[in-house]
C-alpha cells in the first residue's frame, strides 16, 4: 500500500536524479523536485542573466543552487 500512495505522489510531484559537479571538481549524485524556469538564478559578476537553478534537494532536506554548466545528467526518476 505505501509503495501505491508513494507512486501516485509521484505523478502529481515528479523527482529528478542529477548527477553535479561541483567547483571542486566532486560529483556527486542528488534527488531533486522537478527544476522551474521561475527558480533560475543569474550571476551577475559573468555578466549572465541566467547561470542555474534553485530545487528542493531531497537528499539534503533543502534548496539547493545547481549551475547548468556543471550539471553531468538530470533523469527523472
Amino acid at each position: 500500500m505505501k509503495k501505491l500512495l508513494t507512486k501516485i505522489a509521484r505523478l502529481f510531484n515528479p523527482v529528478y536524479s542529477l548527477v553535479y559537479t561541483d567547483a571542486k571538481g566532486i560529483t556527486q549524485m542528488y534527488t531533486i523536485t522537478k527544476p522551474k524556469h521561475s527558480n533560475e538564478f543569474g550571476n551577475a559578476k559573468e555578466g549572465l542573466a541566467v547561470v542555474g537553478f534553485r530545487a528542493h534537494c531531497l537528499n539534503r532536506d533543502g534548496v539547493r543552487s545547481f549551475r547548468y554548466d556543471r550539471i553531468v545528467s538530470l533523469n527523472r526518476a
